[in-house]
């Protein structure tokens, strides 16, 4: 909403994270994100008001971008709900608009801090899995604060995931990858399973992993990707 001075509203949820480096390049879409878009804002919606009450499995992926997994998996899997948190309006409103055009009532794209969303929006055991694919690593060591996967993170995502639940990550950044495992590799809420990797690596697009638009980067540029599966651990 635009403030009386007609430039957009602070809101402190946008701002906690910095700028997206990443994601200074938006592509400009004309198309129509139809229902498929919704703005947080200060105060966004919960979850359950954003699922329709059909849909028993629920996915969160934190930083669609232009929505290259949100559409193949919401293709793939009709049955399971994929809600989308990204924080660059111009790339949520670019995948809500290829949602719509193919009348894919599976999934929804939220402008919002996913973190946040994360932490006081999502009941808990609500979520099936969570998916974080090339988040921004944020280089420079000043910046070290504002990558997701910091130490409160491991606990936040336990809360959600329902006792079967899955949290799945990609990375290309070396250094980055190191915090992942060392963060979520050392937590006491979660357990790294070495065969849902393997077993998701060959089922194909649309369940886990595959397909983004970074993943066919960097590919292409020859860099080593790196993936991670994290079950929930039994209490």
């Amino acid at each position: 909403m635009p403030s009386p001075t007609g430039k957009p509203a602070f809101n402190p949820r946008m701002h906690q994270g910095g700028k997206l480096s990443f994601r200074a390049r938006t592509d400009k879409s004309d198309e129509d994100p139809g229902d498929r878009l919704v703005f947080g804002g200060q105060d966004p919606a919960p979850l359950e008001e954003l699922v329709p009450a059909s849909f028993r499995d629920i996915e969160i992926e934190i930083g669609p971008g232009k929505g290259g997994f949100l559409l193949a998996a919401t293709e793939r899997q009709p049955a399971v709900f994929f809600l989308g948190i990204e924080a660059a309006p111009g790339y949520a409103s670019l995948a809500a608009s290829k949602l719509h055009s193919l009348r894919r009532q599976n999934g929804l794209l939220l402008i919002d801090n996913g973190k946040l969303y994360l932490e006081d929006r999502v009941p808990a055991a609500s979520l099936r899995a969570v998916h974080v694919y090339y988040p921004d690593p944020w280089p420079k060591r000043r910046h070290a604060g504002r990558r997701f996967f910091t130490p409160e993170v491991p606990a936040m995502l336990a809360r959600v995931l329902r006792d079967d639940g899955y949290l799945y990550v990609a990375t290309d950044n070396a250094a980055y990858a190191g915090q992942i495992a060392r963060v979520l590799g050392t937590a006491p809420e979660l357990v790294r399973d070495r065969a849902e990797e393997e077993r998701l690596l060959a089922d194909g697009q649309g369940v886990a992993f595959s397909p983004t638009n970074f993943e066919r980067k960097y590919q292409e540029e020859g860099r080593i990707l790196r993936r991670y599966a994290f079950a929930k651990a039994r209490q």
